[in-house]
């Protein structure tokens, strides 16, 4: 696909610093915020991130972080990309959404070979977006794979350079299955003239996030050297950030983070202005409300912040894996900030007043986000079950 974006440098001249670290992209989130609030209503009304976003987001980086270092990469460790992904989304939901997904571009561009590596990506500010949800069929043919399929939950693929989508494989019309029985399920990197988007998006909230479904209805080619194990087992040997398949998705915790970050700003203002400065005259109960609210933000975002920096620690050790339980400890994380954005949400709004039932009110967007984010399979609450038993078989 040829690139409708900006190259590096062509978007608004020289306020972004260049993406040479992970400091200087944490730097361009902050950076952003005037822009991203700008641009909300606009990718409210598109249901997609609008041109100007998408073409700020690849100068400033923020689709570069997860690249391996061995490819010239900046390898952002996850806590670095938690922080983008919340920044963004402390000002609207649906662009952090967009760039947490986005931001697998270099995981899944790090599972490539060198040659196919080298075509798909001739630079790395290409956004790459897919869903795994219904998975496609991949029949196994001389050379490659023909492909089709529908996939819904297509976060950022309206504006992705590549479109990546999950596929069951076939041999004769019959499964492929491993050793264990599994069918095997690759990700493929879809030709993107074949894609069409169906525009079912009309969701509640996150609507900016462009997540519906995209297919091909007739079989299309693909190359086996483009497309990647979904369900590769742990690799100790692999670039840090792609010793596991399924860290791409932590990021996206950062949506829950920055969502119960801006409700608590939003209501602080509210507070702050119908008291009119006079904090000393607010009664206790509203003040032990509102200081609730705020402590369980920043509480859990430091904690998840933690559980993020411990398995840097883990994965850019080489030869070192996750265990099980740093593994579940990161699938629950999102849980984790889901459960603090609803409580947040629910000591918020009597305390911000009735004004929010109004579309023109920030805080009606952000609730719709909120509840559009809650939905998502990763904050849901059976998550820690899992969790609980890796801890019972860690014990025993």
């Amino acid at each position: 696909m040829t690139s409708t974006y900006a190259t590096p440098g062509e978007v608004r001249g020289n306020e972004w610093q260049a993406p040479l670290s992970s400091a200087a992209v944490r730097a361009n989130a902050v950076a952003l915020g005037p822009l991203v609030r700008a641009e909300a209503d606009r990718c409210e009304s598109e249901a997609r991130l609008s041109g100007t976003l998408m073409r700020a987001f690849r100068d400033a980086g923020l689709f570069q972080m997860g690249f391996p270092a061995s490819r010239g990469g900046l390898e952002m460790p996850l806590a670095d990309q938690l922080a983008v992904v919340t920044e963004i989304a402390c000002h609207d939901a649906g662009a952090g959404w967009n760039v947490a997904v986005l931001n697998a571009s270099g995981y899944y561009a790090g599972r490539l070979g060198q040659a196919a590596y080298d075509e798909l990506y001739p630079t790395r500010d290409l956004p790459t977006g897919g869903s795994f949800h219904p998975p496609g069929r991949a029949e196994i043919v001389d050379g490659g794979y023909l492909v089709s399929g529908r996939w819904d939950w297509g976060s950022g693929t309206p504006t992705a350079e590549h479109v990546v989508g999950g596929c069951l494989v076939y041999r004769d019309g019959e499964p492929v299955r491993r050793a264990d029985g599994r069918q095997i399920l690759l990700g493929v990197w879809l030709p993107r003239a074949a894609v069409r988007h169906t525009g079912n998006w009309q969701a509640l909230g996150i609507r900016g996030s462009g997540s519906g479904s995209y297919e091909i209805a007739e079989p299309v080619f693909v190359p086996e050297t483009h497309v990647f194990d979904r369900e590769a087992p742990p690799d100790p040997d692999a670039d840090p950030l792609n010793k596991h398949v399924g860290l791409l998705f932590f990021p996206l915790t950062g949506v829950c983070l920055g969502l119960a970050q801006h409700v608590v700003a939003l209501t602080l203002d509210a507070v702050r202005t119908r008291c009119r400065g006079e904090v000393s005259k607010l009664d206790t109960a509203t003040k032990q409300q509102l200081g609730q609210a705020a402590s369980e933000t920043d509480l859990v975002y430091r904690g998840i912040e933690e559980v993020a920096r411990r398995a840097d620690e883990a994965i850019f050790t080489p030869g070192r894996v996750l265990d099980p339980v740093e593994e579940a400890r990161l699938r629950v994380a999102n849980s984790q900030a889901g459960e603090t954005l609803r409580r947040v949400l629910d000591l918020c709004v009597d305390l911000y007043g009735s004004r929010y039932i109004y579309q023109s009110d920030p805080l009606e967007r952000v609730i719709r986000d909120a509840w559009g984010a809650l939905a998502h399979f990763g904050a849901k609450k059976f998550h820690w079950a899992g969790y609980a038993e890796e801890l019972l078989g860690a014990a025993s």
